[in-house]
């Protein structure tokens, strides 16, 4: 358990400095991919809501405090997503490539949705259909995409420390 706690830990703070500064510099289609909601996925289904809320809020957390204008927003709607993905966990094979694939169009959607109705709200004229054609749409692709590549490592590591913790249970 210590094992996971460190790596999901480390693993938040590689994936956020990635984010904000390799990442800034590449755009495909003209959007980035969100690594955060990547992690937040792979994470929840595989180990379920606690551990997806944590991570989500967490993850969400060091984002803000690195680009946030205001702390917590992304630590929110992160742990919200960690808690509904965790509760996918329970009703499908942890491991399924296509429900993760899938998990991650829906939960980009949701949260860039969440980002431009709140942008909306603090005063920005935002079309919501444009943005979604535009931005939201391509980037939920795009870390559909990604999203196999960092679930498959994620998956090997975390077979990795299972397989530990029950060497050292005994």
């Amino acid at each position: 358990m210590r094992g996971k706690i460190i790596l999901y830990t480390i693993l938040i703070f590689i994936l956020v400095t990635t984010q904000v500064t390799f990442l800034n510099f590449i755009e495909i289609f003209g959007v980035r991919p969100n690594l955060i909601i990547i992690l937040i996925v792979s994470i929840a289904l595989l180990e379920g809501r606690s551990h997806g809320a944590a991570v989500g809020f967490f993850a969400g957390l060091c984002l803000d405090a690195v680009v946030g204008v205001a702390l917590g927003y992304h630590a929110l709607i992160g742990m919200l997503l960690g808690v509904l993905l965790g509760n996918i966990n329970r009703r499908f094979f942890k491991e399924n490539m296509i429900v993760m694939i899938i998990c991650t169009f829906i939960s980009t959607f949701f949260y860039e949705s969440a980002v431009v109705v709140v942008s909306y709200t603090l005063g920005l004229k935002i079309n919501f259909l444009e943005t979604a054609k535009a931005v939201i749409l391509p980037e939920a692709a795009l870390n559909s995409i990604f999203g196999v590549i960092v679930f498959f490592l994620i998956v090997r590591i975390n077979r990795k420390l299972s397989s530990l913790d029950v060497k050292n249970k005994y």
